[in-house]
């Protein structure tokens, strides 16, 4: 069997992550923050509250990844702590909320399309899902986008993690240079203007709800450490922080310059207020066009990310026997896995077809996956505390016990926003069902597992003697 040659380096790693969370969010979500939060300085606050819920997490993965540096990420943590069903729940997490994300950035690349393009918007509509309508010009171009994906997936690592820099590099040099120059017009009486300084905590805690999962993806690091070059694969857990606080960062910086140039209920109206700002600003419309093409970089950048995460999660549960081996084999020349790469693009071949209306269920179900990656990480670090107390940990989690009762809290925090029925981010009975039915299908593929396998001989396998030291 072709064994992979660890390619990614240092800005790799950080390039995977702060690909997959930039995305588009920074031109397109600052309106809906906006409005979410109730104005620019509750939205200040709920960034920051941000950091405080995720770190946490982020934290457990440092611990986590030079501790257990084998491939699968989450599916490696959990299975040592909590065995073979334990990993396997927290990697079919993991597939589901990638692909899922993967379909979904699809849709709105081509949305970013249409606005570039009119005449996409205007092609003929072959039918209506819905109210969704499906254009014979927006299958082709979904289906183009994701195949030309699937292709870098197929040619391995290094030119998954090649793409990820230049999408990464784009996306900071352009978002850099719109802040400067937004920042350089900074006006503080727009800023303070309909009531930008009043400040209510139910409005961050509102924005919260939402936030937690629009900055979500740092965690693409723990994936990507596996196919990391050694001095790159043992600052793994530094990458991950890098890519939370610059991208965390960023975010809140974008929508504070709109704000300090636009007053924030109009912004709210706008489909891209930080393109809007600056072509106010230079008086150059085509600077719109400019930003709309840069945050469909983005959209690739986060398609890249997503789709090599699932497909590297899926590879672990059949590489330690959770699911069929059957997607195990590597591809002779590129060594990438190359039948979990189709299996987790299978998803972007239904979601042309259906317009908007399937993935804006399961959008809600993709951050209940992300809290069971976080939350099982966060338990399977504390919990081989005592499993595993002189297992080598090259970095200790930060803060050691507070900082993990934090997480904890963290967690019953994130746990509540999706659960209970009064809370904003809660699902409806339909998500319930389609959970339910994700759940049932993972349900199918680790019975495909070898059974013959014990717990006991399917972790020798998975670990060899790095979990003997007790």
């Amino acid at each position: 069997m072709v064994q992979k040659k660890p390619s990614i380096s240092f800005f790799g790693l950080v390039a995977m992550g702060v690909g997959c969370m930039l995305g588009t969010s920074w031109l397109l979500l600052t309106g809906t923050w906006l409005e979410a939060a109730g104005g620019p300085l509750d939205l200040v606050v709920a960034f920051a509250l941000c950091i405080l819920v995720e770190l946490p997490f982020a934290f457990a993965y440092m611990e986590a990844i030079p501790m257990l540096p084998l491939p699968g990420g989450e599916v490696v943590y959990s299975t040592a702590a909590f065995g073979s069903l334990g990993g396997f729940a927290v990697g079919w997490a993991g597939v589901l909320m990638n692909s899922i994300v993967f379909c979904w950035v699809d849709l709105a690349a081509i949305s970013l399309l249409d606005e570039l393009l009119p005449a996409l918007s205007g092609a003929a509509v072959l039918y209506t899902v819905a109210g969704y309508p499906v254009s014979l010009s927006n299958v082709l171009l979904q289906l183009a986008i994701a195949g030309a994906i699937v292709y870098i997936q197929y040619r391995g690592a290094d030119v998954c993690a090649s793409l990820a820099k230049i999408a990464t590099v784009v996306l900071l040099v352009m978002c850099l240079a719109g802040l400067a120059l937004a920042f350089a017009h900074f006006d503080p009486q727009v800023y303070a203007s309909d009531g930008g300084l009043d400040f209510d905590f139910r409005g961050s805690l509102s924005l919260l709800s939402l936030l937690v999962f629009s900055v979500a993806g740092w965690e693409t690091v723990a994936k990507a450490a596996a196919d990391a070059t050694g001095k790159a694969a043992r600052k793994a857990g530094a990458a991950l922080i890098v890519c939370l606080l610059l991208v965390t960062s960023l975010l809140c910086l974008v929508s504070t310059a709109v704000a300090g140039n636009m007053p924030w209920r109009e912004a709210v109206e706008r489909t891209a207020p930080f393109a809007d700002v600056l072509v106010a600003i230079t008086g150059a419309p085509a600077i719109r066009a400019l930003f709309l093409a840069t945050a469909f970089v983005g959209a690739v950048g986060v398609m890249n990310s997503t789709l090599y995460s699932s497909a590297r999660m899926l590879y672990g549960l059949a590489q330690f026997d959770l699911i069929s081996r059957w997607f195990a084999p590597l591809h002779p020349r590129y060594g990438t896995p190359t039948r979990c790469v189709w299996a987790a693009a299978a998803f972007v071949l239904a979601a042309p077809f259906t317009g908007k209306l399937l993935f804006l269920p399961l959008i809600n179900i993709a951050s209940l996956a992300t809290i069971v990656m976080w939350v099982m990480t966060l338990l399977a670090v504390v919990h081989m505390w005592k499993k595993y107390p002189d297992l080598p940990r090259p970095v200790p989690m930060p803060g050691g016990r507070p900082m993990a009762l934090l997480g904890l809290l963290a967690s019953l925090f994130l746990a509540g926003n999706i659960l209970l029925p009064f809370s904003p981010g809660a699902l409806d009975p339909l998500e319930y069902v389609l959970a339910l039915v994700l759940a049932l299908l993972g349900a199918g593929l680790y019975r495909s597992r070898d059974r013959s396998l014990s717990n006991e001989a399917r972790e020798a396998e998975m670990f060899g003697d790095l979990l003997s030291r007790r």
